[in-house]
């Protein structure tokens, strides 16, 4: 496996962002794309010269370019987001933000659920810059997204914006899902093609976070796409003897030593959560070893995609098809793997210890960051509950800059309530930035949203819009405190000062709209 600081990372679904300046352990010894496409033009993304979708509401200097992947099985075009050219990204910044930290040296903790307490995130330096290596669990693309997903992603956007905003550059990774049992369930439930539900189901996803002023990150991987290198890492563990072939091919949990640490459960627990999420399975003779062992290929089945293999036609498990993604686009080592706090147990545990037996390099992840689960109605968020809070119904009720600033409310690792009345408030609050920001434009035009306005990056900043500032950063430094933040852009808004109040909403909402 090529580290991604020895090679240029494939450039599928690859969009730039802009560029502002104790565990367990085993022993081991330890491809790319056309980028041609086409620019989004003012009325939506078109590829093929037809529309993608409706544009979303970034600053005008980020071009985004889509490329033709060919066809799917009933004939139709499939496109996809490639990427924005250095130019582009390095121009951005002064537009998305309007001025870089005065202090670029990084000094951000996250909460790292490994160790159990905060943990100091250092960036490594890569062709002498530095870079954050970010991997983020992304979609499985089978049905419409809700409040609960915007909340994970709209807090990794907070950490890939104020970390850039440093002058360290971000390399952010979020995978998508597509083979997997709920969208061929929900694909032979409908009559459609599972490849053309993927399609549409992940366009809808981009266009709702769009709205949200969400930036697609820098790569998006499909698992369809990504057999080549996931078989290759499984292949590796049998030929290591991480692995077993039964009715499946399974990874031997017996042998890393820490599987559980990181989830900080006992073996009893481990047991007990498998079961209740009906991923038990089968134990004894011709099937899996041990309770705990996971499949790493399984065998075919009817009516499902399948790809050959040295161990029969099958397709990946779960668990490794994010190891092999996130190594192939970010090295062997990351800094930071961030997903839903539901994901520590089973996948990221699983996730972490293959991933240390297939390199031989302690630790996978220099930080295990880990979102709360949102409810609503009292209990969890989910399709399965149907108790949903979809992200357009959301928008029916306020403006994208207040759903920003209403998620950025929450501490990341706490569960959270979802209701109207604080969805309420946070528009009241987005409405006095808005006040704002519009006087101080005033002659100018109308208001535009938060982030599209300039300061000038280190000049021009007054000693109390520096002060807000620099308060701002600290307190999202430490453990990405967006409370504490909101907290600062109250007193920002208190003072009357346009610049600060520029600058936060920046980074707490992105591109979101005030209107």
């Amino acid at each position: 496996m090529r580290s991604a600081a020895r090679t240029r990372p494939p450039s599928r679904w690859r969009r730039s962002a802009p560029a502002w300046s104790p565990s367990g352990s085993c022993s081991s010894s330890s491809g790319d794309t056309s980028t041609s496409g086409r620019r989004r033009s003012s009325p939506g993304w078109t590829c093929c010269g037809r529309s993608i979708g409706p544009p979303l509401p970034t600053a005008t200097s980020v071009a985004t370019t889509w490329a033709c992947r060919g066809r799917t099985s009933t004939g139709s075009r499939r496109c996809a987001p490639t990427r924005q050219s250095s130019r582009a990204r390095s121009t951005s910044h002064v537009a998305v933000l309007g001025a870089r930290v005065p202090d670029t040296s990084l000094a951000l903790r996250v909460h790292d659920t490994l160790a159990g307490r905060k943990v100091r995130v250092e960036p490594r330096e890569e062709r002498g810059r530095k870079l954050l290596r970010l991997y983020v669990c992304g979609i499985t693309p089978y049905d419409s997204g809700h409040i609960g997903h915007a909340f994970t992603f709209c807090v990794y956007d907070v950490l890939v914006r104020f970390v850039e905003a440093s002058g360290v550059r971000v390399r952010y990774v979020q995978n998508v899902t597509d083979v997997d049992d709920p969208l061929f369930e929900r694909a032979r439930r409908d009559g459609v093609d599972w490849r053309e539900l993927a399609e549409s189901e992940v366009a809808v996803h981009i266009r709702d976070m769009g709205s949200l002023g969400w930036r697609v990150p820098d790569f998006m991987p499909r698992v369809s796409g990504e057999i080549t290198p996931i078989l290759r890492a499984a292949t590796k563990l049998h030929s290591n003897g991480y692995a077993y072939k039964t009715d499946a091919l399974y990874f031997d949990a017996s042998r890393y030593r820490g599987y559980g640490n990181l989830s900080h459960r006992t073996r009893r627990s481990m047991i007990r959560k498998l079961r209740e999420e009906g991923l038990l399975g089968t134990v004894g003779p011709g099937a899996k070893q041990d309770a705990l062992d996971f499949p790493l290929w399984r065998s075919s089945r009817p009516e499902e995609p399948a790809w050959p293999s040295r161990f029969g036609e099958g397709r990946p498990g779960w668990h490794i098809e994010c190891s092999a993604m996130a190594m192939r686009y970010l090295g062997e080592q990351i800094d930071i793997h961030g997903g839903g706090r539901d994901l520590a147990f089973s996948h990221h545990e699983s996730e972490r210890a293959q991933s240390e037996c297939l390199t031989g390099k302690v630790p996978f992840a220099r930080a295990w960051m880990h979102t709360g689960l949102v409810r609503y109605e009292g209990k969890k968020m989910s399709k399965s509950l149907g108790n949903l809070v979809l992200i357009p119904q959301a928008l029916e009720r306020a403006p994208a800059a207040a759903v920003r600033l209403y998620l950025a409310s929450h501490r990341y690792g706490r569960d959270w309530e979802f209701r109207w009345s604080g969805l309420a408030q946070a528009a009241r609050l987005a409405e006095r930035v808005r006040i704002l920001l519009a006087g101080e434009r005033a002659g100018v035009g109308t208001a535009q949203p938060a982030a599209t306005g300039r300061v000038g990056p280190n000049k021009g900043m007054a000693a109390g819009t520096r002060r807000l500032v620099d308060q701002f950063n600290r307190v999202l430094a430490d453990d990405l405190d967006t409370p504490g933040a909101l907290r600062v852009l109250r007193t920002a808004l208190r003072e009357g000062d346009a610049p600060a109040v520029r600058w936060m909403m920046g980074i707490l909402a992105g591109t979101a709209s005030l209107t």
